[in-house]
C-alpha cells in the first residue's frame, strides 16, 4: 500500500470533515424532531388529563342528577299508579246521588285528566251519543274501557269499569241535552210496551 501524500491526506480530511457537518446536521435535525415530538406528547398528556377530569365532572354529575331522579321517584312513589293498582278494588257507589270524582278518590286534577281522555274516547270508539248508554255495541264498550285502562291504569281499581262508564254516560248525556236544547235533534218519545201514543 502506498504512503498518502499531503494532497491526499487534506483530500481525506476535507470528505471526514463533510461527513461530520452532514452527520451533525443530521443529529441536530433529529434533536429537534424528538424536541417537537416530547412537545406534542407533553401537549397530548395535558388533554388526556384535561379529559380525564372532564369525564370525572361529567360522571359526578350524572350521579348526582340519577340520585336526585331516584329520591323524586321515591318521594312520588306512593302517589304513582303502580300503588294506586296495588290499593283495593273500589266498588260502585250506591244511592241515586253521588259525586263521581269523590267516589273515585282522586284529586280534581287527575279527575280533568280522566274525564278528558274519556270524553276522547267515547269519540274514538264511535259511541252512539244518541242512544241510551245501556244500548251502546258490547265491542265498543270493550274498546273504551281497554283503551281506557292504557292510557290512565288506575281506573282498573274501579270494579266493573264503573267509574269509566259513568264519565261516558255523562258525557253522553250532557252532549245530548245539550243538541236537544239547540234544536239539533227531536225529543225521543218513551216507548214502553202497553203505551198507545
Amino acid at each position: 500500500m502506498p504512503i498518502p501524500t499531503k494532497k491526499d491526506l487534506e483530500r481525506i480530511v476535507g470528505e471526514l470533515r463533510t461527513e461530520v457537518s452532514t452527520l451533525t446536521e443530521d443529529r441536530q435535525k433529529i434533536a429537534d424532531e424528538l424536541t417537537a415530538a416530547q412537545a406534542a406528547l407533553a401537549a397530548a398528556e395535558v388533554q388526556i388529563v384535561t379529559a380525564q377530569e372532564a369525564t370525572a365532572a361529567a360522571e359526578a354529575a350524572r350521579d348526582l342528577l340519577q340520585q336526585q331522579l331516584d329520591e323524586a321517584a321515591a318521594a312520588q312513589a306512593p302517589l304513582g299508579p303502580s300503588n294506586q293498582l296495588n290499593g283495593p278494588q273500589i266498588p260502585r257507589p250506591s244511592g241515586p246521588s253521588w259525586s263521581i270524582r269523590e267516589s273515585m278518590q282522586v284529586t280534581p286534577s287527575e279527575y280533568a285528566e280522566i274525564q278528558r281522555t274519556v270524553r276522547s274516547l267515547v269519540i274514538w270508539a264511535s259511541l252512539d251519543w244518541t242512544d241510551d248508554f245501556r244500548r251502546q255495541d258490547p265491542d265498543k264498550l270493550a274498546t273504551l274501557f281497554r283503551a281506557a285502562h292504557a292510557a290512565h291504569p288506575i281506573l282498573q281499581r274501579y270494579t266493573n269499569n264503573w267509574a269509566t262508564a259513568a264519565i261516558a254516560r255523562q258525557y253522553m248525556q250532557n252532549k245530548h241535552k245539550h243538541a236537544y236544547k239547540q234544536g239539533y235533534i227531536s225529543k225521543r218519545r218513551a216507548h214502553r210496551v202497553g203505551d198507545r201514543n
